[in-house]
């Protein structure tokens, strides 16, 4: 008798577990944002202006000139701006803090581990991200991994962009956040 009844239950669980085999189940997210980010990577004349900075290179005391081959072995940590809009001089809503390392010798790729501090009218505490940039890819996502205060608990997905680049200097990111658990 017990193993008819598990048999049995282990039969119902196949037939219902793959009752519906091609479709997704559809998430709606909680909460919505869309900020973007500015940063200014140092490079040896525009200390009064960066946010950002290379602390780790291949060409070992030269850290003012990203390496040739794909940034590959660079590590920058960065405190950038956020805003609203894609104005750099638009009031911040916060601050990006973290740092990137570009991880790849054969394309412009990075791995991102940072946070947004927001402390605006609107918006209080930190989300945190993490996650592989393939930066040529026009929109890519990574995870957000949770958040304090306003965004306590939250995770999500952030599609970024790059919005604006000006060499080796200067880019901005559209962050697009969409949570998807909210507590």
């Amino acid at each position: 008798m017990r193993a008819t009844c598990i048999l049995l239950c282990f039969f119902t669980f196949l037939v219902v577990s793959s009752a519906h085999p091609g479709k997704k189940k559809q998430y709606k997210p909680c909460k919505e944002l869309v900020l973007y980010f500015h940063a200014i990577i140092y490079n040896g004349q525009n200390a009064a202006n960066a946010t950002s900075a290379i602390v780790a290179a291949p060409e070992g005391a030269n850290l003012t000139i990203l390496a040739s081959q794909f940034h590959f072995g660079n590590i920058a940590v960065f405190d950038d701006p956020i805003t609203l809009d894609n104005n750099l001089h638009s009031p911040p809503v916060g601050r990006a803090q973290g740092m990137y390392i570009y991880d790849t010798k054969n394309t412009f790729t990075a791995w991102l581990g940072f946070s947004f501090v927001l402390n605006s009218t609107d918006h209080h505490g930190t989300i945190n991200f993490m996650g592989a940039d393939p930066t040529l890819v026009k929109t890519r996502d990574i995870s957000v991994v949770g958040g304090t205060r306003d965004f306590f608990m939250h995770r999500g997905i952030a599609t970024i962009a790059t919005d604006a680049f000006e060499d080796d200097v200067y880019f901005r990111l559209r962050v697009d956040i969409k949570f998807y658990e909210c507590w």
